[in-house]
């Protein structure tokens, strides 16, 4: 299927090197991003008339906790995958299936995990790409349930912490095994969110246990329950993880804090969000949108540049491919505005003052899955379609 987009006003590339595109058109085909002229293509399936809205990759979640299928246990809800999708997300990744019940060792856990790697591998709500399968340690895991993970396809370990396994030594050992090979590793910070016994015995994540750890991600450096702000300098600093993570379900002093301390260091692309959904705080299907904009109007991030960490660069940190506006890239694309009655003119205008834009489009696989968003605010404009005679 051949798709046309034209008359684009700005164009956030979710490149943290080149921010913003100088484009009018986008031509899709076969559900990749094949050129920037229009004229490339002489018969297309279709033509969307942006109108001068703005067109951007699709956002990515860098934290949640699905089940199987689109239902949040944590929540009681249904459909919040498809839901976030209305919310510009196109990726999400799983930081573990820890609301699956009957998790009781090593073997649930990595049965756990298979299960929704296999599930996820072809369930996508709307097209959303769903990472799931994010194995939890517990105490009697081995080396060769990692091996096992990672020989079934699975590339993310689930928050170290959160599993039985809390002592920061042996999840290290682990952590480091999963990844030389290649894994992508949470790990949980600040206060525990277990209510077993575990919880008792280790209720506080610091950062001398994330530095013992050396996770690939600091995971939701600035939860409610939050770390102190000694260790998210620490975190934040030389010899902290690769990333670290802010969460909308989080204090928002702590968020800036992470924020003012990478900038500080011009260690900007060590920055990812996510959600921690679904948690007690909610389904926050516009999480990501909503700390986009808080990092932007509170931490005085550039919008194209809060756009590139919320999007090409959550998927890069996992070490995927997608959320970029580039030829060859997939087509995965939003088409936003300023919400109806804002007194903004631009997008980027409405983000650095902390507004929702208004998400008009929702393109994955290169496919329009939602024509007016059912969560933000309308978009002031609305997008043309004319289909192909």
């Amino acid at each position: 299927m051949q798709l046309i987009l034209h008359n684009i006003g700005e164009a956030f590339t979710g490149n943290l090197d080149a921010p913003i595109l100088d484009i009018d058109s986008v031509v899709i085909d076969a559900g990749r991003i094949t050129s920037f002229d229009a004229g490339a293509v002489s018969n297309p399936d279709a033509i969307i008339d942006c109108k001068g809205m703005a067109v951007a990759p699709g956002l990515v979640d860098t934290h949640i906790h699905p089940t199987i299928g689109d239902y949040g246990a944590k929540q009681q809800s249904i459909g919040y995958l498809e839901r976030m999708v209305h919310g510009a997300v196109t990726r999400v990744m799983s930081a573990g299936e820890v609301h699956v019940p009957g998790r009781t060792g090593a073997e649930a856990a990595f049965g756990i995990a298979l299960a929704a790697f296999h599930s996820f591998k072809t369930f996508q709500p709307l097209g959303m790409k769903v990472h799931g399968g994010a194995m939890l340690l517990e105490k009697d895991t081995e080396f060769s349930h990692i091996d096992r993970a990672y020989a079934a396809g699975m590339r993310i370990i689930g928050e170290v912490g959160i599993g039985s396994l809390k002592d920061p030594v042996r999840s290290g050992e682990l952590s480091m095994y999963a990844r030389e090979l290649g894994m992508t590793v949470h790990m949980h910070c600040g206060c525990t969110s277990d209510r077993g016994p575990g919880g008792d015995a280790h209720p506080y994540f610091s950062a001398e246990d994330v530095l013992t750890v050396r996770p690939s991600i600091a995971s939701h450096a600035n939860t409610f329950a939050s770390l102190s702000d000694e260790d998210i300098d620490l975190l934040c600093g030389d010899d902290g993880p690769p990333h670290v993570e802010i969460v909308q379900a989080g204090g928002a002093r702590k968020m800036l804090r992470v924020v003012e301390r990478l900038v500080e260091r011009a260690a900007i692309d060590r920055l990812i969000i996510g959600t921690d959904t679904p948690t007690g705080y909610g389904v926050t299907s516009l999480g990501i949108l909503k700390t986009i904009g808080d990092i932007c109007s509170l931490g005085g991030v550039a919008p194209a540049v809060g756009w590139a960490i919320a999007s090409g660069q959550g998927a890069r940190a996992f070490g995927v491919e997608g959320n970029e506006i580039a030829i060859g890239a997939m087509a995965d694309l939003v088409v936003i505005d300023v919400s109806l009655g804002s007194r903004e003119e631009t997008v980027s205008a409405a983000l650095a003052e902390g507004e929702f834009p208004g998400v008009a489009l929702v393109i994955t696989d290169g496919q329009v899955r939602v024509n007016g968003s059912l969560c933000t605010l309308r978009a002031k404009r609305i997008a043309a379609i004319e289909k192909a005679a």
